[in-house]
């Protein structure tokens, strides 16, 4: 027996949702599908018909129907099976599953239950308990369906503002290291330089199994912005704590107290409420632990690991650039005599790991200067 598929006029059930519903009958006995085919259709709703699981898996690649009623018990592959199929599958978890069956006993409620179903209709069909029944599954489906739609969108509403939120943040980052930048001659050029070879040692890093979990690709976009932040306290620090311009290995203590607790308080100040923002925290961090030292002898006497990765990246690029360029009133070192200087600050000043794998890609760091 071949069942065509209904296309009766609309009813009021069909007003309350926004297509027709479309419900996929499953049973191998032509007959029940027939009596809840014509239930159904005189209610308004769309049927799909199926006489075994194989032709219903045929129907809802084609078309994805609101709710599923099926008979247990069918030949091959029975009615369970075919429920924690549905069950299994992103794509068709949310249908739900109504059992139309003689259930006579609690361990085949059960077993029907586990499987997915929600309900079921018992045989034989009385129209009255069929109509409220597919009418209740159908009203859950939809108001979960509805509920998905606005968390969707208020999701998607959060991750926008969030995205604004964090450009803003990086255009205040970028506005201040250029305003670092503007202060010295260089000092502009040296800061572009460090926030590129922060980016080029992150992500040299990024492929060793000991970083591979703390260096993303997010934390590569924002060190480059953030490590030109590095210096951003000495705008608040007296002259009385001394000159930047002296020998940035031999600067006075107080000079690095003051300098590292300003800068993290001049980023806190800027958006303490969004300090989740990656940036930001990355941004504060260098700022405050850039003058920390690997042995804990620097500020703020944080040692090893305990310093964060960004500035433990950050501070070996920094002085990079510094003994490459020549600046703090130093002459420019070769190449080789750089390399000397980081090893003789391996272990104590640098992350002695950092610096092995620093010395590998030295050569393509930039070290230019306009």
């Amino acid at each position: 027996m071949h069942i065509e598929y209904a296309n009766h006029s609309t009813s009021n059930n069909e007003n309350l949702y926004k297509e027709k519903p479309k419900i996929l009958i499953v049973d191998d006995i032509d007959m029940n599908v027939e009596i809840l085919d014509n239930m159904l259709s005189e209610e308004g709703y769309e049927t799909l018909c199926a006489l075994n699981v194989r032709d219903a898996l045929e129907l809802i690649r084609k078309t994805k129907p609101s709710l599923i009623l099926s008979d247990l018990s069918m030949p091959e592959i029975d009615g369970l099976e075919f429920c924690r199929m549905l069950k299994n599958n992103p794509k068709t978890r949310d249908i739900p599953f109504v059992f139309i069956t003689v259930l006579n006993s609690g361990e085949e409620k059960e077993r029907a239950f586990q499987a997915g179903a929600v309900d079921y209709i018992p045989k034989p069909f009385e129209a009255v308990e069929v109509i409220m029944r597919v009418r209740n599954q159908l009203s859950g489906y939809h108001m979960r369906q509805n509920m998905a739609d606005y968390n969707r969108m208020m999701h998607a509403m959060v991750e926008e503002q969030k995205k604004e939120l964090e450009q803003g943040q990086i255009n205040i980052l970028r506005a201040l290291a250029g305003i670092l930048g503007r202060r010295d001659a260089g000092m502009e050029r040296h800061l572009e330089n460090v926030g590129y070879n922060c980016r080029m040692f992150a992500q040299a890093l990024q492929f060793l199994p000991e970083y591979g979990d703390e260096i993303s690709d997010e934390f590569i976009e924002g060190i480059e912005t953030a490590a030109k932040l590095y210096d951003i306290g000495s705008l608040a620090v007296p002259v009385q704590f001394g000159s930047r311009h002296e020998d940035f290995r031999e600067r006075a203590a107080p000079y690095k107290e003051q300098c590292s607790r300003e800068g993290a308080r001049i980023l806190q100040e800027m958006g303490i409420e969004h300090q989740n923002g990656c940036l930001l925290t990355m941004a504060i961090n260098i700022a405050e632990y850039h003058c920390a030292q690997w042995d804990g002898t620097g500020y703020p006497a944080a040692k090893g690991k305990a310093i964060p990765l960004e500035a433990r990246i950050a501070a070996l690029v920094r002085d990079y650039d510094r003994l490459s360029a020549g600046t703090d009133g130093r002459e420019a070192l070769s190449a080789d005599a750089v390399a000397q200087t980081l090893d003789e600050g391996s272990g104590t000043v640098y992350d002695p790991e950092m610096v092995d794998v620093f010395h590998k890609i030295q050569k393509q760091m930039r070290k230019d200067r306009m």
